[in-house]
């Protein structure tokens, strides 16, 4: 029997419905659970590293019913976290801090709509993240997103779009500058247009002043 074909199943502290193996021949420890069955994280996971050996954590929760993400003590020993296609509409700030230790945070195809600033000013980084398929806004207060998505270790990095505003709906948010959250085309045009009719009106007001004028002499 090759190393590879060994696993071993743990049922000791490992969720309901869920499967934990042990698989020596990479020192990782999976826990797979089922979509639909989490709607949190679980408080406790067998340990990884019982008796001997260091193992790291390998969490496959995807397609979960989560709405929000918190930290958890195992964060520290864990590989990968992949929460994605669920339904995590926030993070608790403590979590975006302790998911730094972890190898790959997948957190695509959820419901996140921004990221709170403190990545930015804290310098946080990551190893590896997973962040297309959320629906992002990119509202004026958001426009230091495109900046830290540019230094971030960011897995498919021009698939992370905007959803709003409409006249950023779609559009690749490390591809942004600063100005593009804050100004609107649409209201721009309509400005210029307004503009333009205001001066069309002053010069037709003044060429109407003259004909009169000269005709009264």
């Amino acid at each position: 029997m090759s190393l590879k074909s060994l696993i071993c199943n743990v049922t000791e502290l490992c969720p309901a419905t869920c499967s934990c193996v042990n698989r020596p021949h990479n020192a990782s420890f999976e826990v797979s659970c089922p979509p639909g069955t989490l709607e949190s994280l679980p408080h406790r996971l067998p340990n990884p590293s019982k008796p001997v050996q260091k193992y790291l954590l390998d969490l496959r929760f995807s397609g979960s019913s989560m709405k929000s993400l918190e930290s958890r003590d195992y964060f520290v020993n864990t590989s990968i976290l992949d929460v994605s296609n669920s339904q995590i509409e926030t993070i608790t700030d403590e979590a975006w801090r302790s998911l730094q230790t972890v190898h790959r945070v997948d957190l695509s195809g959820n419901r996140l709509t921004t990221l709170p600033r403190f990545l930015q000013t804290e310098n946080i980084k990551y190893r590896r993240l997973d962040l297309h398929g959320n629906p992002l806004s990119c509202e004026c207060d958001q426009r230091w997103l495109a900046t830290w998505l540019k230094s971030s270790s960011l897995h498919h990095s021009y698939s992370v779009v905007c959803h709003s505003p409409d006249w950023l709906k779609g559009r690749s948010i490390r591809s942004l500058n600063n100005d593009d959250y804050c100004q609107n085309p649409q209201q721009e045009r309509v400005l210029y247009v307004l503009k333009v009719r205001s001066h069309s009106c002053f010069f037709i007001m003044r060429v109407n002043t003259l004909k009169q004028y000269k005709g009264c002499h």
